[in-house]
Order: C-alpha cells, then sequence, then structure tokens
C-alpha cells in the first residue's frame, strides 16, 4: 500500500510550541490593523483640518482684500490683484486691472461704507470662487451710489500666495 496518497498523521494534541507563534502572529496582525487605523484616523484630521485652514486663509485674504478697498490702499490693492486680473460689472462692462486701479484713485470715489456677508468659498484644484453679498453706497463722479449685489470672486494660488484674477458683480433687484 502506498503511504504517500494518504495526508500525514496529526497528533490530536497541539503543543505550546505551535500555538506560541500562532498567538504572536495573530498578536501582531492585531498590531498592523489598529495602526493602520490609527494613522487613517491621524490622516483625515489632517485633511479636515488643511481644508478648515484653507478657507480660513482664503477668508482672511478676502477681508484683507476689502479692507485695502474701504481705505483705497493702492499698494495692497496692486499685490492682491492679478496682473491679467478682469472685472465684469452688472452694467456688461468688462474692465481691466488698470481702469480698475484708476476708478480707485480717483479723488471723485468715495465709498462710505461696505459690508460682505453670505460668504461661500467653493475650492478646487489651485483655485477658489468666493460667492458673496457686497453692500456698498458712496459717491462716483458726483452721483451718489447705493449697490446691493451678489458678487464672485476666482481667486489662484501664486508663488506669492493668493491673488484675484476675477471679479464679477450683479445688482440685486428687489422683487
Amino acid at each position: 500500500m502506498r503511504t504517500d496518497l494518504h495526508p500525514p498523521r496529526v497528533s490530536n494534541r497541539i503543543s505550546e510550541k505551535t500555538v506560541r507563534p500562532m498567538f504572536l502572529f495573530g498578536g501582531i496582525m492585531k498590531l498592523k490593523f489598529t495602526l493602520v487605523l490609527f494613522f487613517l484616523a491621524v490622516c483625515g484630521i489632517c485633511f479636515a483640518q488643511t481644508k478648515q485652514s484653507e478657507e480660513e486663509e482664503i477668508s482672511r485674504f478676502v477681508e484683507r482684500y476689502d479692507n485695502a478697498w474701504n481705505h483705497k490702499d493702492t499698494a495692497a490693492i496692486e499685490r492682491i490683484l492679478a496682473p491679467d486680473y478682469v472685472y465684469f460689472s452688472s452694467k456688461g462692462q468688462v474692465r481691466s486691472r488698470q481702469s480698475l486701479l484708476e476708478e480707485l484713485l480717483s479723488p471723485t470715489y468715495k465709498l462710505a461704507s461696505a459690508e460682505r456677508t453670505e460668504v461661500k468659498i467653493y475650492r478646487t484644484l489651485g483655485t477658489a470662487v468666493v460667492s458673496s453679498r457686497w453692500k456698498g453706497h458712496g459717491t462716483y463722479d458726483g452721483q451718489e451710489f447705493h449697490d446691493d449685489q451678489r458678487c464672485s470672486i476666482v481667486l489662484a494660488r501664486a508663488n506669492q500666495g493668493l491673488l484675484v484674477l476675477s471679479e464679477h458683480c450683479t445688482q440685486i433687484v428687489a422683487p
């Protein structure tokens, strides 16, 4: 009779030498699994904090932009606006960076008050779109204005930080 066709006989008794390596292997696997879960949790927290800190950075940037505009800080505005900045007005105009800077510098432009509310940030890749409601009043070329606008500001990250690429504001008309 051939013995190679039958499985080898195994003792009914499992020795301590057999159990200990199996226990250690199971312990190592549990440890590895626990470590993987721990690192995934840490990564999730880091991602949430990064997203939150990026949105806070964007909010602070928009506040600095508004503050510079409200105080006619031309040097700050020049640093904030991208070289190819473009503004789309609620009257359908397409205005250049230079045109906007000239308006800001004009002695006939006087902003009495301004407020930005309803701010929402939409991010994708290296770009953010900031949606907001902007209310302001003042005078320009002797004409009084009272604006209540829905605005979008397009931001991009450059070597020196965030820059405003474009803005578009549409007058909110009361129903």
